[in-house]
């Protein structure tokens, strides 16, 4: 299941923490610096950007996660075999440590927090070893995980060198850079290109686009991430970043056509909030902008490749993910082939789109 950029109200939960807990430091607002061109590959077309990179803040807070009680996965997959050396070499490092590690078990289990909101926060820190904060709170997912973790740094500074991490990174940093290379920037040049190909909208973004594969996450789980013009895809094992990439224009458009279509998509949505498929988007809007751009997803795939028994691959997929709770997918998958034969750009389909959407009938 993919997390993505998304916004809410604070939890009473984390207003409490927040008012108890650590005070927010200052933050000295920096441009990232990232200090080892060696572990970046990258790519330019038409004037953008595209990079793959071995991305050390994530690698020292996933490394953390899965030391402290991070041990969730996919039923029926195994734990990436990067995953599974960097726990067992980290356990044996600590070993010496059970004060700390009780400690730090303590604190993840406080927070309540989904990985990729540690991983969020991540990515406002410094680019390497030593970690502080270097972008504002207003460019994190949830700006109330800033108090939340607002002592993490210094957690993660001591966690790398109680750890050992330097030496668990020198040792295992090229299995990284074979995940990096798998990230291919030319071809995310060519994938993103043919999104608005797709889409016949003119792309209005100028974000440097960068891939960072996370190995030590469960698998089919990915998170966008928005700091200064970088857009950062984070992907578990088995995940993409046009699902990803989508999301940063795709939610605006569901947001300005939502209200018009709110007692339709609503049913949907009732009707398939309460499956664990759903559990991440209880709030209407941000779900149906998910099951639409899992049908996009979808149907790029589809129009992009000539594979005779894809099509059939990806209509089994989307029948599971639609009884499996979200409901409204297969009907936007299938009104997509009528937009594929107008010459209408996307955004103005849309509202067409979602006047031909039946009522929702179970």
């Amino acid at each position: 299941m993919n997390k993505v950029l998304r916004f809410g109200v604070m939890p009473l939960f984390a207003v409490l923490v927040a008012g108890c807990g650590p005070r927010t430091p200052k933050v000295i607002v920096e441009q990232v610096v990232f200090n080892h061109p060696d572990e970046v590959i990258k790519a330019t077309d038409n004037g953008k950007e595209y990079w793959a990179l071995a991305d050390r803040r994530v690698f020292a807070v996933m490394a953390f996660l899965n030391a402290v009680g991070y041990d969730q996965e996919v039923p029926g997959k195994q734990m990436h075999p990067i995953r599974v050396k960097v726990r067992k070499m980290i356990a044996e490092n600590l070993a010496n440590h059970p004060e700390k590690l009780k400690a730090w078990r303590r604190y993840y289990k406080d927070r309540i927090m989904g990985a990729w909101q540690y991983t969020n926060f991540a990515l406002s820190l410094s680019s390497d070893y030593p970690f502080r904060r270097i972008r504002p709170d207003k460019e994190l997912s949830y700006a109330w995980t800033s108090y939340l973790l607002a002592d993490f740094p210094e957690i993660l500074n001591d966690f790398w060198t109680t750890a050992k991490l330097d030496q668990v990174w020198a040792k295992y940093r090229n299995d990284y850079f074979i995940e990096v290379k798998r990230c291919d920037p030319n071809k995310m040049a060519r994938s993103i290109s043919f999104v608005w190909q797709y889409t016949r909208m003119p792309r209005k973004d100028n974000y440097v686009i960068i891939r960072v594969p996370n190995p030590l996450e469960r698998h089919s789980t990915a998170n966008a991430n928005r700091f200064e013009h970088y857009f950062y895809s984070v992907e578990g094992p088995g995940s993409g970043y046009i699902h990803e990439y989508l999301h940063t224009f795709i939610n605006d458009l569901v947001k300005a056509n939502y209200p018009s279509y709110k007692s339709k998509l609503q049913k949907y949505f009732e009707a398939g909030k309460d499956a664990e498929i759903s559990s991440s988007y209880q709030v209407p809007v941000h779900w149906i902008s998910e099951c639409l751009i899992h049908a996009l997803d979808y149907r790029i795939t589809v129009q992009r490749n000539s594979e005779p028994t894809l099509e059939k691959r990806i209509d089994s997929k989307v029948d599971a993910l639609t009884q499996g709770g979200y409901t409204v997918l297969k009907p936007l998958y299938t009104l997509l082939a009528d937009y594929e034969k107008s010459d209408m750009p996307f955004d103005q389909y849309l509202p067409i789109m979602l006047e031909k959407l039946p009522e929702y009938s179970p």
